[in-house]
């Protein structure tokens, strides 16, 4: 992009914009990285915003009633809607002209949110984008109501990346979506046409994340998930030097801190380490947020909006960012489907066509956790366990197949594992200490998986955790102490 500071994309998630006093908070995060970037020579900033926490699904609950023909339904959620945003812009913004001006964009706004329920029909997305439009016009003004000097903010009121054609029908549910594919070179044009009159201006872009549209204007989404992916597409669109994800955590840490209570901060990983943690469970980022920057070796920093002094984790190319990280995680509620040949002299099945099968119904392998010329097991979601046995049964002719129900995969991924030899060992001893059996095991360059049943996947994690990384030190008394606590035994 043709400016001439460097660039940094900020993206901030509908927890850290879910009211009017986040989002001034948010606001004071900007504003501080624009006036270091102005008077420091550091890489402006361009900021991605979701929905605020909890709008899309309300979107896509007036989506149904409109399609459904509920009117007074629609027109409630509306109204709250609508509601949530004016107190939002209260406390947001203080200065009094300011504030009328964000009310009446907000007005206008939710009219044309009113318009298009109205006319809802069969597509969703139209209505699920209304979200990221009301949020960047709440952050621009909040930004701009703190009054730092030589810091401007101003709302992307269009979808700066571009997309295909969405894929798949339209949902029948509540929650669901229609994901649609960025087109690279498409994206690259418009976010130059979109940005780069601000950022000549030294005015920091406030984008809508999460949305998109059509070369030939259908408006899209990037589909559930899809709000740090859209960060990334845009930070890789402008050739920024670094993408920062504000969340609500201060990183990605070792365990998940809400069942393992000394879980670490990682400082740093690869994107294949990010990328495997996040496949088994992590859920600090998508798999997909990481294909943009990856290929352009830029790298991605995962914050806290509500803890900004901390460096949180910086995940980037192997080679240029050390990881000796060491991490475990579990993705719960996955099945084990088996084929066997009932031939044991026959030819051997080839695992592709198990695979090609498996596809059809949307269940792409988890793990694949033993596999031979006559016998093949792999984990599959468990809810796409039925679907895919049944198509298994149908085509495969002299093959058995079965399946259980109930499991779980724990990773211990990271160099610290793999280049222990006797890390499977102590994995294994850790879970038979706690009596959780073991039904299957497989082992790569980024780690070790284990099988467990589901409902011992906490106590798994917290027990492997222990072991394996961070011990639990036990509490040392001093010796007077504990000659004290010996005299009032005595007595």
């Amino acid at each position: 992009m043709d400016v001439e500071c460097s660039l940094c994309v900020l993206k901030f998630g509908g927890t850290s914009v879910g009211s009017g006093e986040r989002i001034r908070r948010v606001a004071q995060i900007v504003a501080q990285a624009a006036s270091k970037a102005l008077n420091e020579a550091a890489p402006f900033p361009v900021v991605v915003v979701s929905a605020m926490s909890g709008i899309t699904d309300q979107l896509l609950r007036i989506a149904q009633f409109a399609r459904r023909g509920e009117s007074l339904e629609w027109r409630r959620e509306l109204a709250a809607l609508r509601e949530r945003h004016l107190q939002a812009a209260e406390k947001a913004v203080h200065d009094g002209k300011r504030l009328a001006e964000l009310r009446a964009a907000l007005e206008e706004t939710l009219a044309g949110l009113e318009r298009e329920a109205a006319g809802c029909e069969d597509y969703v997305d139209a209505v699920a984008a209304w979200g990221e439009r009301l949020s960047v016009l709440l952050l621009a003004a909040a930004i701009n109501d703190l009054s730092l000097p030589g810091v401007a903010a101003a709302p992307v009121r269009e979808e700066v990346i571009v997309t295909g054609e969405p894929q798949g029908s339209a949902p029948s549910e509540p929650g669901a979506v229609i994901g649609a594919e960025p087109l690279e070179e498409e994206t690259r044009a418009r976010a130059q046409l979109l940005l780069q009159p601000l950022l000549q201006g030294r005015t920091v872009p406030v984008a809508p994340g999460f949305i998109g549209r059509t070369p030939a204007g259908l408006v899209t989404t990037l589909g559930r998930n899809g709000s740090d992916y859209s960060a990334t597409v845009i930070g890789a669109a402008i050739d920024c030097c670094e993408v920062a994800i504000y969340t609500d955590v201060d990183g990605v840490m070792s365990a998940d801190p809400r069942i393992v209570a000394n879980a670490r901060l990682l400082p740093a990983l690869t994107y294949a380490e990010a990328a495997r943690l996040s496949w088994f469970g992590a859920k600090v980022l998508h798999p997909r947020t990481l294909i943009p920057v990856a290929q352009r070796n830029i790298p991605v920093r995962v914050r806290n909006t509500f803890r900004p002094q901390m460096q949180g984790t910086l995940i980037g190319p192997e080679g240029r960012y050390h990881s000796g990280a060491t991490a475990i995680t579990v993705r719960r509620r996955l099945a084990l489907v088996t084929v066997e040949s009932t031939n044991m002299f026959g030819a051997p099945e080839n695992a592709g066509q198990v695979f090609a099968l498996a596809a059809r119904v949307g269940a792409a392998p988890v793990a694949i956790c033993s596999s031979s010329g006559h016998h093949l097991s792999f984990m599959v979601e468990e809810q796409a366990a039925a679907s895919v046995v049944s198509l298994l049964q149908h085509d495969l002719g002299h093959w058995r197949v079965s399946c259980r129900l109930g499991l779980a995969a724990c990773a211990c991924l990271g160099s610290g594992f793999t280049s222990d030899p006797m890390s499977p060992a102590r994995a294994i001893s850790a879970l038979a200490r706690e009596r959780i059996p073991v039904i299957s095991q497989g082992a790569s360059e980024q780690g070790i998986m284990l099988i467990i049943e589901d409902g011992d996947s906490e106590r798994a994690l917290r027990c492997l955790h222990r072991d394996l990384i961070a011990p639990v030190i036990p509490l040392v008394r001093h010796p007077a102490h504990e000659k004290r606590l010996e005299a009032l035994k005595a007595r």
